[in-house]
């Protein structure tokens, strides 16, 4: 309680020592605020993929946010690791295992106008595809194994947000890392 107590004083201190008469300092501190940007998924069709075929699938809508309506965007990275949670199991000897490797790069006029006004983007992502980009096949995955999908935006002045640098976000949740289990 002593540490808040004194955390206080000293911004307050800060504050009354460091402001003129007129707002500028404000102003400036106002100005120079870095704003990131966030993803979220706002409906999910598929999330399952099954071990004896090929007919499941990741199928869910995106909604990208940043501080200017959606217009700083210019890609989102789509990455794809695969955990072996049943390694007595299968056959996935072959396989890309615990290492991220890049499915895609969207581009930002693949996203559309949402409810929201904010830019969508449905993403679909089927087995064949899960499987290739993790040099896996169906008789490698097995129940209770696990496919993870990490987004990167990466905005037109070159900045990168992902799940490694999610901070407050005024309320919004970040679904920068969707799991996808093997059923």
């Amino acid at each position: 309680m002593k540490i808040k107590k004194l955390l206080c004083a000293t911004l307050l201190a800060v504050a009354f020592t460091s402001c003129g008469d007129d707002d500028s300092n404000v102003n400036n501190l106002i100005e120079s605020l870095d704003n990131g940007a966030v993803v979220q998924v706002t409906d999910t069709n598929s999330n399952t993929l099954f071990s004896d075929n090929l007919e499941g699938a990741l199928n869910t809508t995106l909604e990208y946010r940043d501080s200017q309506n959606g217009s700083l965007l210019d890609t989102m990275d789509v990455f794809v690791t695969f955990i072996d949670n049943s390694e007595d199991a299968g056959d996935s000897s072959n396989a890309i295992v615990d290492q991220e490797v890049l499915l895609s790069t969207i581009q930002n006029d693949a996203f559309n106008p949402g409810e929201n006004n904010f830019p969508v983007f449905n993403l679909l992502v089927n087995t064949e595809d899960f499987l290739v980009i993790t040099n896996n096949t169906l008789e490698g995955i097995e129940p209770g194994d696990l496919f993870v999908i990490r987004l990167e935006l990466t905005l037109t002045d070159g900045r990168v947000f992902s799940s490694n640098n999610i901070g407050n976000n005024g309320g919004l949740s970040s679904d920068f890392i969707i799991n996808i289990n093997v059923l």
